[in-house]
């Protein structure tokens, strides 16, 4: 019986999904006759279209069926399943999507990687001069593997099986890999013929001399026709070391999002209001010029910006948003308006009418968004009165300039899968939520808190101080009991917090959609506060009999936790080339195993170095001024200051290190180099 034409890739599909379980339990020789089905019919499918991709897919799960002996119950089912006579129809029509194909082909690799080099010889030359870089990384069973590799290649080998045999040896590497995969297409590329230089003339670990063309001339052919009719599908052996057949890939596209477009978010709107006005405008205008009306001054509202769309989303304490109007509504119920950012011009205003609710202070936050990922979040403070004599024009707000930095890859830069934004309330008690991200949030609104009892860091004090206790004690200084006690106590901690600080809307939308969808993923929250302890808020609920519903890990193990303090958005990527770790050599054993994971990190991410550890205060400052540090990275003991926590301390050898002792000298270094701290 023969595979239906009309389901072959969803049977392949299924097949894949019984085969990857299975995959380490298979007999060896049944996982190479799949490989090498997979190496003989994946170039097939790739070289196919919608039309004859259908025909090339039946071929290779003909290979799998081989094999239905040795196969696990539920693959052979499956294919046995995807077996009968094709619809006539369905023999005439194109029944897989290309990218149907794309995304069957990425899975196929997995297994047996049939790619092809595009450019062989340039890949080699590039894959010898980043070993010969890092090449005081390489274990010494890797160096000797290497060098043998290498100096057969050198000789004038063919680059092809030198770069797969380098990928075995030395893939484990991401600098590798990374190399090696963006090297490789699906399809056989257009060959070229040149006159290079001579290979054997390759001296010392990553000397070479690029290959040129003969008389600036090259000659293409297309895969298949005279050149492989004549030699072959491989390129021509080499003759004196001097001719060689090379792949050329195509033309690449220019994905640049364009240069970056200098602009400024002028939010206008009253500083004070009456509490009887029904739709009082806030006008946020993305233009060429700052406004003096503006309540955001020049340097905190300076944005570089790409050609595309800007989204503007307000969220405003103790009013409701009436209207809007400007460009274009943004999809969901955000209320958010969507307008053009273009190279001449500036952007269309974008005028939202808020109506107020009640007097007091009240702030307001205004978000702008592009290629899904925040660019700025600036809020600025209003009162709302009762009395008419109140009101009368004020200045805006003052906030600490602050410079502000779009995405340097625009479109390209991936946005959070999910994002919570958190609003601290004017009187600094209660929080406003808002989720975005994915396919299920735009700007959604989540409601907002009670009043705490005080502000986030006077309320939680306690708390900190409880954390602080806790962490005093080391696991190996604790009995088991005491230690199970003192995951209950966190455990609690965590609950408590989030039965207090999220809303009843968000609780409901954690157990509904976000525990389920975004577990595992990445999850921004963006605050106006720093003190909250999200990371150890764990969720939990109940039902109204008091059976569970759900009792989940904190958010930091639920999910790719990370913070950002509202401002200018998170940048899209850090530049880094030196990294150094500080971990006294008196301190945890916990630490000395973070020491041992940087010096191996430094061996395989060979796009940092890394150095350390640093033991004392007096070179952690040192290497604060030298401006060439992008990373720092604290595995110390700390002493928490309830009573000043801005200068609490890091225990080094020797002493300590306080914020108060870093001098202005430190100071302009880390301001030169703005680097990644970490502090655990």
């Amino acid at each position: 019986m023969a595979f239906r034409l009309d389901i072959a890739a969803d049977t392949l599909g299924k097949t894949l999904d019984a085969l990857a379980p299975a995959w380490d339990v298979l007999p060896q020789p049944t996982r190479v006759a799949i490989q090498q089905s997979i190496m003989t019919g994946g170039p097939k499918i790739a070289a196919a279209n919608s039309f004859t991709a259908s025909s090339a897919i039946v071929e290779l799960l003909e290979g799998f069926w081989a094999q239905k002996g040795t196969l696990p119950d539920a693959v052979a089912g499956i294919l046995q399943a995807g077996q009968g006579a094709t619809p006539a129809l369905a023999r005439l029509t194109p029944t897989v999507p290309d990218a149907t194909r794309s995304t069957l082909l990425d899975r196929l690799t997995k297994i047996a990687d049939f790619r092809y080099f595009k450019d062989p010889q340039a890949t080699a030359e590039a894959l010898v001069d980043i070993v010969k870089a890092n090449e005081d990384r390489l274990r010494p069973e890797e160096h000797t593997g290497w060098q043998k590799l290498h100096d057969a290649f050198a000789r004038g080998g063919d680059p092809e099986p030198f770069l797969r045999a380098a990928g075995t040896l030395l893939g484990g590497y991401p600098a590798v890999k990374s190399l090696l995969d963006d090297a490789k297409t699906f399809v056989r590329p257009v060959t070229v013929v040149h006159r290079a230089a001579s290979a054997a003339g390759k001296g010392s670990l990553g000397s070479s001399t690029s290959a040129r063309s003969t008389g600036g001339m090259s000659m293409s052919f297309a895969p298949g026709g005279l050149m492989n009719t004549l030699l072959g599908p491989s390129r021509l052996p080499a003759t004196g070391g001097n001719t060689t057949v090379r792949t050329r890939p195509p033309t690449a596209v220019a994905t640049d999002s364009g240069d970056d477009l200098t602009r400024f978010a002028n939010v206008i709107f009253p500083a004070t209001v009456l509490v009887t006005q029904q739709a009082v405008p806030l006008i946020v205008h993305v233009a060429q010029v700052h406004s003096q009306q503006s309540v955001i001054s020049a340097d905190e509202s300076r944005m570089a910006l790409k050609v595309g769309d800007l989204t503007i989303v307000v969220q405003a304490e103790g009013f409701a948003v009436v209207g809007s109007m400007g460009g274009q509504p943004a999809s969901g119920d955000s209320g958010g308006r969507v307008v053009k950012v273009e190279a001449d011009r500036d952007c269309e205003p974008a005028i939202f009418l808020l109506a107020p609710q009640s007097t007091g202070e009240k702030r307001i936050n205004v978000y702008i968004d592009q290629f899904g990922r925040n660019i700025l979040t600036r809020a600025f403070q209003v009162k709302v009165v009762a009395d008419l004599a109140a009101v009368q024009a004020l200045p805006g707000v003052a906030v600490d300039p602050q410079p502000v930095e779009s995405p340097v890859r625009g479109a390209d830069a991936p946005p959070p899968d999910l994002e919570l934004r958190v609003m601290l309330s004017g009187d600094r008690r209660k929080l406003s939520f808002m989720l975005h991200g994915g396919p299920d949030y735009n700007f959604r609104s989540m409601g907002e808190t009670d009043p705490l009892p005080d502000e986030p860091r006077v309320f939680l004090q306690p708390i900190f101080d409880r954390l602080s206790g806790l962490a005093r004690r080391s696991a190996a200084a604790r009995s088991a009991d005491e230690t199970a006690a003192a995951r209950k106590e966190l455990a609690d901690l965590g609950a408590n917090l989030f039965d207090q600080l999220f809303t009843t809307a968000l609780k409901e939308e954690y157990g509904k959609t976000i525990r389920k969808k975004y577990a595992g993923k990445a999850l921004l929250i963006t605050s106006d506060e720093p003190w909250i302890p999200w990371e150890v808020v764990r969720p939990f609920a109940v039902d109204d009999t008091g059976d569970i519903l759900y009792d989940d890990p904190p958010l930091c193990e639920m999910f790719r936790l990370s913070r950002w303090l509202s401002g200018r958005g998170a940048p899209d990527q850090v530049a880094m080339k030196q990294g150094v770790w500080v971990a006294p050599a008196d301190n945890l054993q916990a630490a000395q195993a973070e020491s041992r994971y940087f010096a191996e990190l430094h061996r395989r991410q060979w796009q940092v170095s890394l150095s350390g550890p640093l033991t004392r205060a007096v070179d952690v400052q040192a290497r604060f001024q030298s401006k060439d540090t992008q990373l720092f990275h604290f595995a110390c003991h700390g002493n928490f200051d309830a009573t000043n926590p801005d200068n609490s301390m890091i225990k080094l050898e020797g002493g300590f290190l306080s914020p108060s002792q870093i001098g202005v000298q430190a100071r302009a270094g880390l301001l030169a180099t703005k680097p990644v701290v970490f502090l655990n």
